[in-house]
């Protein structure tokens, strides 16, 4: 058996997340499970390990997983463009690449990077599983208000209550917002990140921005004194955008 690293994207509105779930609806399966099927038609037995999972809707334009190929499977180009046979459209594998049987692309990963994706101007039907729709914000609000998350951090109140037993503590190495044409994109580099810690801390940067929330109350939530708080944005416009390691 030999190790590969696969990089991959993917439309989450298609699916039911990365993660397999124990119960999934047969029009709405996996990520993780689609990919899976496609290997055994390959006579790929093996189990996929991603650097972390996205949630329903959650989209992913750099996405990190690894798995085990039988020694029988040499031609990784031949590999990327059979499974891309079977997984296209919805699904993209643009890199697969032998590394060290060590290697493990959640633990080795360094930091990842996510965007939220915003849009101004008229409502576009066609942007509604990819972009949130809001009124003018003030990018510049946004992007200063950003920097609070900053460092490390006790993330307990920025995470939904069933977001699973891990510790709290969170390094945010690089936060800020910016325009690009009629969009918006608030980004967050971090070590890694609790459930929707990304939606509820962009939910938390847009009510400030129109005077919703203070600073103040930020940093009470932020320092753990209190739950202000606990709302998060729509799924749709959130992107895993890269995996450092």
């Amino acid at each position: 058996m030999r190790r590969a690293k696969i990089v991959l994207s993917y439309d989450g509105s298609i699916f039911n997340g990365f993660q397999i779930q124990k119960h999934e609806l047969k029009e709405k399966k996996s990520v993780a499970r689609i990919i899976t099927q496609a290997l055994k038609t390959l006579n790929i037995d093996t189990k996929i390990v991603g650097s972390g999972r996205t949630d329903v809707n959650v989209h992913a334009t750099h996405q990190v997983i690894h798995i085990d190929l039988p020694s029988f499977w040499m031609d990784m180009d031949k590999l990327k463009k059979c499974l891309n046979e079977l997984i296209k459209p919805s699904i993209f594998i643009q890199i697969i690449q032998i590394v060290d049987e060590a290697f493990h692309a959640r633990f080795d990963a360094k930091k990842r990077l996510y965007r939220y994706v915003l849009y101004t101007g008229a409502y576009q039907p066609t942007f509604a599983n990819y972009a949130l729709h809001v009124n003018n914000v003030n990018v510049t609000l946004l992007h200063e208000y950003a920097q609070f998350f900053i460092g490390k951090h006790n993330f307990k109140l920025f995470k939904k209550q069933d977001g699973g037993k891990t510790q709290n503590i969170r390094e945010i190495f690089k936060a800020g917002a910016y325009a690009h044409k009629n969009l918006i994109i608030i980004y967050f580099v971090g070590d890694a990140f609790l459930r929707s810690q990304v939606r509820m801390m962009c939910d938390f940067l847009l009510k400030m921005s129109n005077e919703q929330l203070s600073a103040q109350d930020l940093e009470k939530q932020l320092g753990g004194e209190e739950k202000v708080s606990t709302a998060i944005v729509p799924a749709c416009g959130l992107y895993l955008a890269q995996v450092y390691y």
